[in-house]
This record gives structure tokens, sequence and C-alpha cells, in this order.
């Protein structure tokens, strides 16, 4: 068991975490146009909207910031509704 706790140790040393890596998933059905993101949803299920005057990427950089991660350091968001 201890020569296999040191092998991941090792592998873990190799491989370490992502900095950010931040996953956005758009759904898209047949027929619509993508459209700007208006909200996002984490796994978690937090929320977050765009705030008066705020673009869709200070929208996406705002939630990429706030969204909890993995211990990867991955987060994944999702688009709730568009605009």
């Amino acid at each position: 068991m201890q020569n296999l706790e040191k092998r991941i140790a090792c592998l873990e040393q190799a491989n370490p975490p992502a900095k950010v890596l931040t996953i956005i998933r758009l759904i898209v059905g047949t027929g619509q146009l993508i459209g700007e993101v208006c909200r996002l949803r984490g796994d978690d299920k937090e929320m977050w909207a765009r705030l008066p005057g705020e673009t869709e990427r200070e929208l996406i950089d705002r939630a990429t910031l706030e969204v909890k991660r993995s211990p990867r350091g991955v987060a994944r968001l999702i688009e709730v509704m568009p605009c």
C-alpha cells in the first residue's frame, strides 16, 4: 500500500493541478441562433446574471473568478438562458 501511495504522490508532482481552467457550456437547440450570454450557473447551482451595462465578456470573467473549482483547478459554467 505504501508503494502505491508513493507512486500516486510522484504522479501528482509530475502533473500539478491546472492553474485555471473554466469550461463554459452553451446549449443550443436546432434552428436556434447563438445569442449573448446573460445568465450562467456553476456546478454548485450558484448563479450569475449580467449587471446593467455589463458586457457578455465581463459576466464570463466575473463568474470565472467567483465559481467554485475542483481540487485540480477546473470549473464548469453552464448558460442558463440566452438574452
